[in-house]
Parts: C-alpha cells; sequence; structure tokens
C-alpha cells in the first residue's frame, strides 16, 4: 500500500493506537500537528487543528455546537457581502432550523 504524504507536519496512527493515546494525539494536533487516522493501515480520517482567529465569538460557538462549517478557505477581501438586516439569536436561529429539518 502506497501513502503519499503531502505534509510533513502529519503523524499517521492505526485507529487502536489513536484510542490507546488519544490525549496524546489531541494534544500533538492543539500544538498545530495533523493526524491521519488509518483502518489497518488505510486512511479513514483526519484530524486536523481548529483555527478560530478570523472569527466572532458567535460564530465560535456555533462550530463548537456543530451548527456552523467554517469555510476551508478565506474568500477574497474583494467579496463584498451584504449584511442581514435585524439581529437574530442564536436559539431562535435554531428553532428555525429544527422546524425546516421537521417539515414544518
Amino acid at each position: 500500500m502506497v501513502i503519499l504524504i503531502y505534509n510533513r507536519n502529519m503523524k499517521i496512527v492505526n485507529i487502536s493506537d489513536l484510542k490507546a493515546k488519544l490525549s496524546a494525539h489531541i494534544q500533538s494536533v492543539k500544538d498545530g500537528e495533523e493526524v491521519l487516522v488509518c483502518d489497518r493501515n488505510k486512511p479513514v480520517a483526519r484530524i486536523v487543528p481548529c483555527r478560530f482567529t478570523d472569527h466572532s465569538d458567535q460564530e465560535q460557538r456555533l462550530v463548537a455546537r456543530g451548527v456552523l462549517t467554517p469555510p476551508l478557505k478565506k474568500r477574497l477581501a474583494s467579496v463584498s457581502w451584504p449584511v442581514p438586516p435585524g439581529n437574530v439569536s442564536d436559539e431562535v436561529m435554531e428553532q428555525v432550523g429544527q422546524e425546516e429539518r421537521e417539515g414544518r
């Protein structure tokens, strides 16, 4: 089997090692390293550091709750999006999303 490593800061671990040393691997991720998770030497997942420095407190809370997924790339500064009118709370937005999922 051939595994191409494009990032020298990436650690490769099998699931059993990840389970046995989870805290150590999470610390590596916190320190900026990526972890490639393999199942019997076949890549199945990648754990990467979260970088929230460019996000507001509200966006960080939404990401932490799993409501928002941050973009993989920054958009160009020349792109200007209109600011939506009003101020809707997280709770109201979550309720609207729940109602949409329930088909109301």
